[in-house]
């Protein structure tokens, strides 16, 4: 399949990818699974490796390799372990945001720090009672002379206490419909007023700082505003198009990983005195598992290179997150299956991999959101 996407040079760019990956990544995977802990010394590495830097032009430090590699780099960390690539998809997120919305002066200041890995950053949407909806965000930004103050809150804050940079959005206008008065701010982690709470463990994703922000009259610059005021609904909604295809690229390393490891346990497994990879139904589950595979990484890579090509990609992304993160739960579901008993353990991955993969049918959009959107994209 990758012959329809890639090119020479991104066959090339991959082979670095995974070697790298391989030396600095795979040694401590468990380790991060275990200690629930990513070390920031590999997120700076993969930053000056240019791993956070594909949708950044090269003027500001990053590599400009495009989508479709961005989607390819983003297979191989997941592959491999998917909390590091989480860790690093609001970068890319705000880096792209930054890049399509700043001004010269904010790209010039901040682009070159997020693509090398020298600062972290957060996108900062979901609130207690906006998560699906949000249009129906409450936090609020009042604007008084040369200066923005915030006040709100927000919930399921990836990267909450380790990044530098908090992208939060907010209502700067009451008096006309929310998705004419959302603005977004970039917001130091030293900024006065700003706090930030880790009050709970996740499910999966192992590693990843996640929490509460809340802001108290937290005064911000109007330097700070990133695109026009009012315009944050629509910056929001384009960097959220680039968002369901990141996941569903990680949604596709994890489904890899599983089939690999699947595949290698049946044929090393013996019941009844031949492998289980020789049994009808244990061959039946692999070739679902791949066919579902497959077809996810059809949709990813289409929907990367229609971005490419500049298109509207709205319902095409709704369609690859959708698609991507309900069969990485069938195919890691079926990994453990296969695995029998020790899939059970954590002797194996596989059960790291399923615990992982349900996130994704929940975060960056549930799955029946997207089916909103594409049925709202279809009756056009």
């Amino acid at each position: 399949m990758n012959e329809l996407f890639f090119s020479e040079k991104l066959y090339r760019i991959q082979k670095e990818v995974r070697d790298f990956l391989i030396n600095e990544l795979e040694p401590i995977k468990n380790d991060i699974n275990r200690e629930n802990k990513i070390p920031l010394s590999f997120f700076r590495k993969m930053g000056k490796y240019g791993m956070i830097g594909p949708l950044i032009p090269k003027k500001h430090d990053g590599t400009e390799l495009g989508m479709i590699a961005h989607c390819m780099i983003t297979e191989e960390i997941s592959k491999i372990n998917v909390s590091a690539s989480v860790t690093r998809t609001p970068c890319i997120l705000d880096g792209y945001l930054l890049n399509r919305h700043g001004n010269e002066e904010q790209k010039e200041k901040y682009l070159g720090k997020i693509a090398s890995g020298e600062k972290i950053c957060s996108i900062c949407v979901t609130e207690e009672n906006a998560g699906s909806n949000v249009a129906g965000l409450k936090s609020t930004a009042r604007k008084e002379g040369d200066i923005y103050i915030l006040n709100g809150s927000k919930k399921f804050i990836t990267n909450a206490g380790i990044a530098d940079y908090y992208f939060i959005w907010c209502i700067t206008n009451k008096n006309v419909n929310p998705r004419n008065g959302m603005s977004v701010f970039l917001v130091g982690k030293d900024t006065p007023g700003l706090i930030i709470e880790n009050p709970y463990g996740l499910m999966g994703i192992n590693g990843v700082y996640n929490g509460i922000l809340k802001f108290e009259n937290m005064e911000i610059s109007n330097e700070n505003l990133i695109g026009e005021e009012g315009n944050g609904f629509q910056s929001l909604m384009e960097t959220f198009n680039v968002e369901r295809i990141t996941l569903s690229s990680e949604c596709n390393g994890i489904s890899m990983a599983a089939l690999e490891d699947s595949k290698a346990y049946a044929k090393k497994r013996v019941q009844f005195d031949k492998p289980i990879s020789k049994f009808q139904i244990i061959r039946f589950k692999i070739a679902e598992m791949a066919i579902k595979l497959q077809a996810a990484r059809l949709l990813t890579y289409s929907a990367a290179q229609l971005a490419e090509m500049n298109k509207n990609i709205t319902k095409e992304a709704s369609m690859a997150k959708a698609f991507s993160s309900k069969s990485a739960v069938e195919i890691t579901s079926e990994a453990v299956q296969i695995h029998g008993g020790d899939g059970y353990t954590d002797n194996y991955s596989v059960e790291r991999y399923m615990r992982d993969a349900k996130f994704f049918m929940i975060g960056g959009g549930t799955s029946e959101i997207q089916n909103l959107v594409i049925a709202r994209e279809e009756l056009k």
